[in-house]
């Protein structure tokens, strides 16, 4: 469970941002003072950091960097009323990953906090025990190899377009935050899966809205085009974009500027664009259900990802790579597959790629009592089959997730490969959540 830490010297404001994080499934910690809130980042080490600036000892703008320099990869958000917009300003460019003024809206606040939980993700938070990052994309095979080599190279050309192709499972989000740490634009890393939202809120979620624009917009919020304002947005799943949005996001690639839905200023976010697919967009093209135009302005640069069946001359350093970083996570001592588990785990297929290999691999830390890692332990004639093309609709399948992972929705969501709000929605929909006592 993800760790926020709220520095706000007005107790009363602290406790309801405390209340309200772990209403929505984070731990929360409070400091008073920015003394308080150094002794807080040094012995809990939060993923992310909601500061006023106004402490009553240390400057919001002197405590910062030091909160960095003690966990360099907790992410911070700034409060500020609206008369210290201009502080709020000098904080992102020290460093801060965003800023909402005071009275902040719970639902943009809580959106926030759950991409820049989601930021320290997979590699960041290896990151803290291993001291390197992407290691995922190491290996010999030759498609492997030239990833990392243009990675190198489009670090330094931050807003060049980039589409990454490859199956489910394959990483595509791990490369995309790769590609955005190397590039260092000080911006944040920002993703949205279009096909986690609802198309008639698709345009919402990207570009925001203002009060008013529709039923139920009853606060101004900003999108994820704006929230990633030098930095990168990912817009994972591209191909489930409508037509008509389309055209928006094209006008926008052009020239980095939007309106917010129901909104008549121009708005200014340059960054990098993303786009990531399992599907094929030049057969989609070719169909007449993607734009060419929008195609040709995505693929500046087309990365493929090569499944996992494809590079088994990694498979084995990738198991052990896996291993150690689960095992870290567990608290527990890393064990190594025996010579059986080894053939399985090359004899496997892996449809789900990565993200299935390190569940199976955490399955069987979590489950083998033995020395070494057994087959049995890995359940692999027990896998369900994966259904390419995107994620389950049918709640029959969504509920055997749910129940496989005990209803922990971040697991379950990893092993569909969704966002949890895609999720949660869903159990909703389906009323998923009156079953689970069954």
């Amino acid at each position: 469970m993800a760790l926020c830490l709220v520095v706000e010297d007005e107790t009363r404001q602290r406790k309801v941002l405390e209340s309200m994080l772990r209403a929505a499934g984070f731990e929360a910690v409070g400091a008073g003072t920015g003394q308080e809130a150094l002794a807080a980042s040094a012995l809990h080490r939060p993923e992310v950091v909601l500061l006023d600036l106004g402490l009553p000892d240390i400057d919001g703008l002197e405590l910062l960097p030091r909160l960095q320099a003690q966990a360099p990869l907790t992410r911070i958000i700034v409060l500020t009323g609206l008369d210290s917009v201009s502080a709020a300003v000098a904080a992102m460019r020290a460093g801060a990953r965003h800023y909402l003024t005071k009275p902040w809206q719970r639902d943009e606040l809580l959106l926030v906090v759950e991409r820049e939980v989601r930021a320290v993700d997979l590699l960041e938070s290896q990151a803290r025990r291993t001291g390197g990052t992407g290691e995922l994309f190491w290996g010999v095979h030759p498609e492997v190899l030239t990833l990392r080599a243009t990675l190198g190279k489009l670090a330094g050309a931050p807003r060049t377009s980039v589409l990454l192709e490859g199956e489910t499972g394959t990483g595509k989000e791990v490369l995309a935050e790769e590609l955005h740490r190397q590039t260092a634009s000080g911006g944040a890393f920002v993703p949205l899966n279009c096909a986690a939202v609802p198309a008639d809120l698709l345009e919402s979620e990207l570009f925001g809205h203002e009060r008013g624009a529709f039923t139920g917009a009853d606060a101004r919020r900003r999108g994820v085009a704006e929230l990633a304002r030098g930095g990168t947005l990912l817009l994972d799943e591209i191909s489930e974009m409508p037509l008509g949005l389309q055209a928006k996001l094209l006008r926008f690639l052009q020239g980095f500027r939007f309106r917010r839905v129901g909104g008549e200023e121009e708005i200014e976010s340059p960054c990098r664009v993303i786009a990531a697919t399992h599907r094929d967009l030049q057969a989609q093209v070719a169909s007449h259900g993607f734009r060419s135009d929008l195609y040709f302005r995505l693929a500046v640069v087309r990365l493929h990802i090569p499944p996992l069946r494809e590079r088994r001359a990694d498979i084995l350093p990738l198991c052990h790579d896996l291993l150690q970083r689960i095992a870290g996570g567990l608290g527990r001592p890393p064990r190594p597959l025996s010579p059986a588990a080894e053939k399985a785990v090359l004899a496997h297929d892996w449809p789900g790629n990565i993200r299935e290999l390190r569940n199976r691999l955490e399955r069987a830390l979590v489950l083998g009592d033995e020395a070494t890692i057994q087959p049995s332990d890995l359940d692999l004639g027990a896998a369900p089959p994966i259904v390419r093309g995107g994620p389950p609709e049918d709640p029959v399948r969504l509920r055997h997730a749910l129940e496989r992972n005990r209803w922990n929705l971040a697991r379950t969501a990893r092993e569909l490969g969704v966002e949890r709000h895609w999720l949660r929605y869903r159990i909703r929909k389906y009323r998923l959540d009156e079953l689970a006592g069954e």
